[in-house]
């Protein structure tokens, strides 16, 4: 997988109020997270599994400039 030098061009998308990137191979979230971490860039990982796309791994962006986080009130 080829990075950007601005890694966080590739959260085009939103997951639990956070910038989020969805990838189907384990070994390109690794070397997302590693790439992450080089940077040293805040951010949570889940694997999420449906019958209907199989097995998904989720990074977030969390923290810094560009938050989209929108906190939730109970």
């Amino acid at each position: 997988m080829q990075l950007p030098s601005n890694i966080e061009e590739l959260f085009t998308q939103t997951y639990e109020g956070f910038k989020a990137l969805k990838l189907r191979s384990a070994s390109e979230a690794i070397t997302v997270e590693n790439e992450l971490r080089r940077q040293g860039k805040s951010y949570r990982a889940h694997i999420t599994r449906s019958k209907k796309r199989g097995r998904e791994f989720v990074i977030l962006l969390i923290g810094g400039p560009d938050e989209v986080h929108v906190p939730q009130h109970g």
